[in-house]
């Protein structure tokens, strides 16, 4: 337990920065410590954080976690990718409380791309200066996992995997890091898992840059414990003719926020973002996202879904930024809710900040409740109610998951839905 001079107890960043004390200022590490001891935690007053509160996060110590047991992390592989033919075939990279579990991965013999694992390494395009959660990611200086596809190599689909583990004292923390390097022409698709079991936070910050007509797909699920609490931050580069396409499915965590951004940097770059947040109980999810168009002829598209019951709480923040440059510029942006509870909630804020004059872009929401007309339509054809209901929800989401292009990520995200083609009834 962590106590100030006066004998009590240190909690929220106190807790957190005591683990990390004596870090040289000038690494990027100590830079990080540093700008944290002089900053606050985001309030809601702080617009990009209006609609997500941290006031949890001052109410807990911080402890530094326990050595996972490695019977725990089998009994989850056994259960959950062993048992899959395809996703058991896959080259995976597994982490339980933020450390790296060599003894799975055979992602680090695996000949389609270069693994390093390094300490205290950052990337260049996380802002720890601009974002606290980034900064904090520095601060605590735990491993980093550097991935390259070298130019023209396409390495196929491989599996990342993080377990959290909870403890009985405290609240355990784990601040990873990825960088990914996807060289020109070359091809990656990544499927990630974050489950887990207890009590704990997870802070990663992921850092991509897709190289000149290179092809990442990213698909994500957080599965998290429904006791955890999670946060992370993506930060994308893309050059010319270069692809970016991403699927998230939030269904874990008390509380999550994944915030995306996404610059353009090269023409007739693509970058695709698609998510669905389905929540229950107290549960609260925000996804908060900017996609910045900083040259001419890029295409952006971002759709995000949300299904909400019980007392939930649903948050889209998106973002496209048009630099003055960056004529013909094409960005659609949409997100939908549908309420199941007349206590869930929704905030979105979907935002334009155009400063190009040639440009096709445009955003919009919805908001609703399951429509009784197509209800008392499927029930009038003898279809149970419940089964009615599943029947509209899974029309819902249906379409975003048939985008997917990665086979093995389509059919793990349509299973964690519980998306099923629905024959005509009509």
């Amino acid at each position: 337990m962590h106590k100030n001079s006066e004998g009590n107890s240190v909690t929220g960043l106190a807790s957190l920065l005591s683990q990390v004390k004596g870090k040289d200022n000038h690494s990027e590490q100590g830079k990080a410590i540093a700008f944290l001891s002089g900053s606050e935690l985001p309030t809601r007053r702080t617009e990009i954080w209006k609609y997500t509160d941290l006031r949890w996060f001052n109410q807990h110590e911080f402890v530094q976690s326990n050595p996972v047991k490695t019977q725990q992390v089998q009994e989850w592989l056994e259960k959950n990718v062993f048992s899959s033919p395809a996703l058991s075939e896959l080259p995976r990279l597994i982490m339980a409380n933020g450390q790296i579990m060599k003894e799975y991965s055979t992602l680090l013999e695996y000949s389609g791309c270069q693994i390093a694992i390094k300490e205290d390494v950052h990337g260049s395009l996380g802002q720890p200066q601009r974002d606290f959660m980034t900064a904090l990611n520095y601060a605590m200086g735990q491993q980093t996992l550097q991935l390259t596809v070298s130019k023209a190599q396409h390495a196929g689909t491989v599996l990342f995997v993080h377990l959290g583990y909870g403890q009985d004292a405290g609240l355990a923390s784990f601040h990873y890091r990825l960088n990914i390097e996807i060289q020109e022409q070359a091809q990656l698709s990544v499927i990630e898992i974050n489950a887990g079991s207890g009590e704990y936070f997870t802070n990663p910050v992921c850092e991509v840059t897709v190289g000149s007509g290179a092809d990442f797909e990213y698909n994500k699920l957080l599965n998290s414990s429904l006791e955890s609490y999670n946060c992370a931050n993506l930060y994308v580069s893309l050059a010319d003719h270069a692809k970016y396409r991403q699927f998230l499915i939030s269904k874990g965590s008390k509380f999550s926020r994944q915030e995306v951004y996404i610059d353009m940097n090269g023409e007739w770059s693509n970058a695709s973002f698609q998510a669905v947040q389905k929540l229950g109980d107290r549960q609260h999810a925000d996804i908060t996202t900017v996609f910045s168009h900083l040259v001419p002829h890029c295409q952006s598209d971002q759709n995000v879904k949300n299904i909400l019951s019980d007392q939930s709480h649903g948050v889209f923040q998106g973002k496209v930024f048009v630099h003055q440059k960056a004529q013909k510029t094409n960005a659609q942006q949409q997100n939908q809710a549908l309420l199941l509870s007349d206590q869930a909630e929704i905030n979105t804020k979907p935002e334009l900040e155009i400063y190009a004059d040639d440009v096709k872009c445009s955003h919009g929401a919805t908001v609703g409740a399951l429509d009784e007309d197509q209800l008392f339509f499927l029930m009038a054809r003898g279809i149970p109610y419940d089964q009615a209901r599943d029947i509209l929800i899974n029309a819902f989401v249906a379409q975003a998951v048939e985008d997917i292009d990665d086979p093995i990520a389509k059919q793990l995200l349509k299973e964690q839905l519980g998306v099923e083609v629905v024959e005509d009834i009509t």
